[in-house]
């Protein structure tokens, strides 16, 4: 009976759902770092698109007469010039949508981190589910157990029964230690993706099926859709002839002679150089299109897909665990009986136990497969589960 308790404890115990760890993930150190390598990107793109500042310059030089007609003299000259952007407006829109896009790129990330943080945690309770209802086998194996071991005492059993049975225990023991150490594992993994020293409530994790195959709960599209108006900000930069002036002054003072000079340059977008940028802009917007188009495609085909996959699951877990869980206790509780009362083997007995076994095996594994699947198609699409839980 050692085990009944430790299953049921962590059950009783358990104080918080999902939405509490959901709301640290924006706190976690790899969302951190994901965000913060995300910002670099963007102050990176903005300063390769602003122009720098005003540019200050100065010169000294020594003009040594060649002859005594000729005097010689402390000579200097002073600059400053500035590069402008004639086409603002559109570097600044520009920038506008990559910010918007990089804060996509971040809703992202966090949506995939919350779907792997829904991935663990749903294992957890599968297999908690699992852990205790081989805890409350292994209750029946004990009372099995100690049944024989009277019996061998008043000779009504040989020693090989009570051999049998305790190997039975033993490796229904070997079961729930692995189911044990797997728990233990999802629940380092979550505390390692978030900061949590709670307990955990296994509750807002079905996902609703209308909400889950919405592409507008999918990040993923609103940071494509970006992407092109992106591209075509960029393309238009490209194609535009003229886009910066420099204008600068400057001041000298030479031997005899105060010069103020006023530089204006107008770089013009030709050469080979500038047909380059103009097709790396061109090949760019085209292949955000095409990246948008795969996403929907894909989207259409693998929904449906998922949506199958689910029926399938749904339906065989509907009719099958609750007649299964039913007629496996029967059996034992039958079994269980008639081997008290001598009308059954010990090996029909243990044949009805392991009956139970595999069916907690089975069921376990399907629905770890479903939820594991479900969390495949949500993190590829960077769909926020929160957002979908019923």
């Amino acid at each position: 009976m050692r085990y009944i308790f430790l299953f049921l404890v962590p059950v009783l115990a358990m104080a918080e759902d999902i939405n509490t760890l959901y709301e640290r993930i924006a706190q976690s150190n790899i969302y951190k770092s994901k965000s913060e390598a995300l910002s670099a990107t963007m102050q990176s793109k903005k300063s390769s698109l602003y122009s720098d500042g005003w540019n200050l310059g100065a010169t000294v030089g020594y003009a040594k007469g060649r002859d005594a007609a000729t005097s010689s003299a402390t000579e200097f000259e002073l600059s400053l010039n500035k590069e402008f952007n004639l086409y603002s407006s559109n570097i600044d829109t520009l920038i506008k949508d990559t910010t918007m896009y990089i804060e996509n790129e971040k809703k992202i990330q966090e949506n995939r981190l919350k779907v792997r943080l829904w991935q663990l945690y749903g294992n957890y309770c599968i297999t908690m589910q699992a852990l205790q209802a081989k805890g409350e086998l292994a209750s029946i194996y004990d009372t099995i157990s100690a049944h024989i071991d009277k019996g061998v005492q008043y000779g009504e059993f040989d020693a090989s029964k009570a051999i049998m049975a305790k190997l039975a225990l033993e490796n229904l023991n070997l079961q729930i230690s692995k189911l044990e150490n797997s728990v233990q594992n999802y629940e380092v993994q979550i505390k390692t993706l978030v900061p949590f020293d709670g307990q955990f409530e296994c509750k807002h994790l079905k996902p609703d099926i209308y909400r889950l195959f919405n592409p507008e709960y999918s990040a993923l599209q609103g940071a494509l859709e970006k992407k092109i108006e992106i591209s075509k900000e960029a393309l238009t930069l490209a194609n535009t002839t003229l886009k910066k002036i420099n204008v600068g002054a400057s001041y000298a003072n030479e031997v005899d002679t105060d010069k103020y000079m006023l530089h204006i340059s107008l770089p013009l977008a030709y050469g080979e150089k500038n047909q380059a940028a103009r097709a790396s802009a061109m090949h760019s917007l085209n292949a955000s299109n095409y990246e948008l188009e795969t996403f929907r495609n894909n989207y259409i085909h693998e929904s449906s897909a998922m949506e199958n996959r689910l029926e399938i699951y749904t339906k065989y877990l509907k009719t099958s665990d609750k007649l299964i869980r039913d007629s496996s206790n029967t059996l034992i509780k039958q079994s269980n009986m008639r081997f008290r009362a001598g009308e059954e083997s010990l090996i029909s007995m243990l044949k009805a136990t392991e009956t139970k076994l595999q069916m907690i095996e089975t069921i376990l594994e399907l629905k770890i497969d479903r939820h594991n699947a479900v969390a495949k198609y949500m993190y590829d699409y960077a769909i926020d589960p929160k957002g979908v839980s019923k």
